[in-house]
């Protein structure tokens, strides 16, 4: 069984994203994955993503933004069904290839995560910006039921595991007991490996590496606003981003009010 797991909380990223990446998802997904989405509030989401029930996070729930902690739950025992390779994606990215390679590489006893992308400086000048990167938890691929060491860790100690991290995906490259990468091109990240710096980035087409399925817009600019229908040429030349025409169509597509 295969599954792609999305993670909604609060109000920090609009129900139409979700519904946008899900519709982006079954066209490209395998047509038997089963496509999941762990929340406190399912109102709104699109009917062909399975809710599955948030659990309660041993935290002050206005601290849970502040590290994206919630998402270890992805690793509860029973979450999930045991044995089931689980793809987790955040919901601030764009599916723009097939995926199904992702869950090739999932291994029993391994947890493959995004090796967290340098900037421009540390890749042109790399003795100046000597940066140890581990994974960026963007995408995680895993057997359920083969790490919950990791929930069950943080679940009991919490406030060791806030002391010593300063977010998930430090947690998961700290604690993970066989951290594997994904290939590099397979996941992009906008601002650090698609577009070049700005304002070369304003002559360019930002086009994602051939081999890349995911392109992920942590931070700013978020895919909005690469819209032009959200934001004018003077503000995004601003910005340092121009007419970014792959945006507009993924957006064109599966964008909620488009459907």
């Amino acid at each position: 069984m295969d599954i792609i797991a999305l993670i909604k909380w609060g109000a920090g990223y609009p129900t139409d994203e979700f519904n946008m990446t899900y519709r982006a998802l079954r066209d490209h997904a395998p047509a038997d994955v089963e496509i999941c989405c762990i929340t406190d509030n399912p109102q709104g989401l699109d009917t062909g993503i399975k809710i599955i029930d948030l659990p309660d996070i041993p935290m002050d729930p206005a601290r849970w933004a502040d590290g994206m902690w919630p998402k270890l739950a992805m690793f509860k025992a029973d979450i999930f069904p045991a044995g089931a390779r689980v793809l987790f994606m955040d919901v601030d990215v764009a599916v723009v290839a097939p995926v199904a390679e992702l869950f090739d590489v999932i291994t029993d006893d391994t947890i493959h995560i995004i090796k967290d992308w340098p900037t421009y400086h540390e890749k042109w000048f790399p003795k100046l910006f000597r940066v140890v990167r581990g994974g960026n938890s963007s995408v995680v691929g895993f057997v359920a039921g083969r790490h919950t060491e990791l929930w069950d860790r943080f679940n009991t100690d919490t406030q060791t595991s806030l002391a010593t991290y300063r977010n998930d995906q430090d947690y998961i490259t700290g604690e993970a007991r066989d951290l594997r990468y994904f290939p590099e091109h397979w996941i992009g990240s906008f601002k650090k490996s698609v577009a070049p710096l700005p304002p070369i980035a304003w002559f360019s087409t930002c086009r994602p590496h051939p081999d890349c399925k995911i392109v992920a817009f942590h931070g700013k600019p978020d895919i909005s606003d690469l819209s032009a229908r959200n934001k004018s040429y003077l503000a995004r030349l601003i910005e340092g981003f121009g007419h970014v025409q792959w945006v507009e169509d993924y957006l064109d597509k599966y964008a909620p009010q488009n459907r």
